[in-house]
C-alpha cells in the first residue's frame, strides 16, 4: 500500500513542476539551458513530427483543386490567364494576388473585367486588431470585388509555423469570410454549411500534402492553351505566385513554414507557398477531414494526472533506490514518451483528434530534476519549521 505521505507530497511536487515550467516559459533572459524548453513551448507541436516524418506522402492527387502559378506574368498576363481559365468553365477562381496601384489603363480595364466575374474570389488583408477592423483591398479602381481575407493564423506568418485558419471573423457586428471559406461557399454550399455549423473560431489545418498532391499549371500554359480544359471544368482554380515555376524554391516570396517541413525543430528554410496552404485548407473542408481539439481544461487535467503518477514513481525511487534513481527514471521517461507519442499519433491519424501532448512530455521530462529542488525545499522546511517530509529520515 502506498504511503499517504508519498501521495500528498507527490501532489505538492507536481504543482512545483508546473510552477517551474511556468517560470521557464516567461523567463525574459536568453539562458542556454532554458532554450530547448522555451523552443518546444513556443513553436513546436508533436503533430509536426507526424506530418514531417510519418504522414503518407503518396496520397492520390486532389483533382478538384487546380493550382495556377503566375510566375513572372505582368497584369496583362494575369488577365489573359484568367480569361483562358474562364473559357474552360471552372466553378470558382480564387485569386491570391493584391493589386495595390493603378497602372496601364487598358491592361487594368482588362484585369478589372476578369476580377469582377461572379465566380471569382479575390484576397484582401484583414487587420482585426483595429477598431473597427480594417481591411486592405486592391486599388479602388477595381471596384467592389468579391473579397475575402487571406490571413493565415500565426503569431508571425513569416517566421512561425502555419497550423491553423480562422474561417470566419464575426465580432462586434463585423463579419468577414476567409479566402478559402468564400471559395467553399461558391463551390460546395453543403460543405460550407458544415464548416459554419462547427462554430469554431479557429480550425487546425489537416495538411493533405505539397503542391505535388494537386493539379498544377503554369500561367503561360493557360494563355497558350497548352492544357486539357477538362482539368479545369467545374473545378476550383487557385491563381497566385508559386515561384518562377511550379516547384521553384529559390525565391522565398510568400513562402511559409508548415508542419510538413523536413526540419521539425530549428527550421531555416520555409517549405510551402501560401497558395498551396489554401489548397490544403480547401481539401480539408471538401473531404470533411477536420481536426477536433481536446478542450484546454481536459488537456490540463490529463497532463496533471500523468505528471502526478510519474512524480509518485520518481519520488518513491528517489527515496528507496537513490543510487539508481536517475537510471530508472530515464528508462521510465523514455518508455512513457514512446507510448504517449504512439497514442497521440493514433488518435490524430485515425480519429482526427488532437491531444496536446507537448506539455505532457515536457512536464514528465523535467519532473525528474524538479524533485531535487523539492527535496531541498523539504529539508529547509524540516529545519526551519519542523515539517516532516517523505524525504526526511529520522
Amino acid at each position: 500500500m502506498l504511503n499517504s505521505k508519498l501521495l500528498k507530497e507527490s501532489f505538492l511536487a507536481t504543482i512545483l513542476v508546473f510552477a517551474v515550467l511556468w517560470i521557464f516559459s516567461v523567463f525574459p533572459y536568453d539562458i542556454k539551458f532554458l532554450n530547448p524548453i522555451k523552443l518546444l513551448m513556443k513553436d513546436f507541436k508533436y503533430t509536426d513530427i507526424y506530418y514531417s516524418k510519418l504522414a503518407d506522402r503518396e496520397k492520390p492527387i486532389n483533382t478538384e483543386i487546380v493550382l495556377v502559378n503566375i510566375g513572372n506574368l505582368d497584369r496583362g498576363g494575369i488577365a489573359a490567364t484568367m480569361y483562358g481559365l474562364q473559357e474552360a468553365g471552372p466553378a470558382v477562381i480564387g485569386v491570391d494576388i493584391m493589386f495595390y496601384s493603378q497602372m496601364d489603363s487598358l491592361t487594368d480595364l482588362f484585369l478589372k473585367e476578369e476580377l469582377s466575374r461572379p465566380n471569382v474570389v479575390v484576397t484582401n488583408i484583414l487587420h482585426p486588431e483595429e477598431d473597427p477592423p480594417y481591411v486592405l483591398n486592391s486599388n479602388d479602381y477595381f471596384g467592389e470585388l468579391n473579397y475575402a481575407y487571406a490571413n493565415l493564423v500565426s503569431g508571425d506568418s513569416l517566421n512561425s509555423t502555419i497550423r491553423s485558419i480562422m474561417p470566419f471573423y464575426d465580432e462586434n457586428g463585423y463579419y468577414a469570410e476567409a479566402f478559402t471559406s468564400k471559395i467553399l461557399e461558391l463551390y460546395d454550399p453543403g460543405a460550407f454549411e458544415e464548416l459554419s455549423a462547427r462554430g469554431n473560431q479557429i480550425e487546425t489545418i489537416n495538411y493533405y500534402g505539397t503542391y505535388q498532391q494537386f493539379v498544377a499549371l503554369e500561367g503561360e500554359q493557360v494563355i497558350f492553351g497548352e492544357f486539357d480544359p477538362e482539368v479545369i471544368t467545374g473545378k476550383i482554380v487557385l491563381l497566385g505566385y508559386m515561384g518562377n515555376f511550379v516547384g521553384d524554391a529559390s525565391i522565398l516570396e510568400d513562402f511559409k513554414y508548415t508542419p510538413l517541413n523536413h526540419e521539425v525543430v530549428g527550421r531555416s528554410i520555409p517549405d510551402m507557398h501560401g497558395l498551396t496552404i489554401h489548397a490544403n485548407i480547401l481539401t480539408m473542408y471538401l473531404y470533411r477531414q477536420y481536426i477536433d481539439n481536446m478542450p484546454d481544461l481536459q488537456a490540463l487535467l490529463l497532463d496533471f494526472f500523468i505528471c502526478y503518477t510519474h512524480v509518485v514513481m520518481f519520488m518513491f525511487m528517489f527515496v528507496r533506490f537513490h543510487l539508481w534513481y536517475h537510471v530508472f527514471a530515464k528508462l521510465i521517461q523514455f518508455a512513457t514518451s514512446i507510448i504517449l507519442i504512439y497514442i497521440m499519433f493514433y488518435f490524430y491519424e485515425v480519429y482526427h483528434y488532437k491531444i496536446n501532448s507537448t506539455l505532457i512530455l515536457i512536464t514528465v521530462l523535467i519532473s525528474v530534476d524538479v524533485l531535487y529542488l523539492y527535496e531541498s525545499l523539504a529539508v529547509i522546511a524540516y529545519k526551519k519549521l519542523g515539517w516532516i517530509s517523505y524525504f526526511v529520515k529520522h
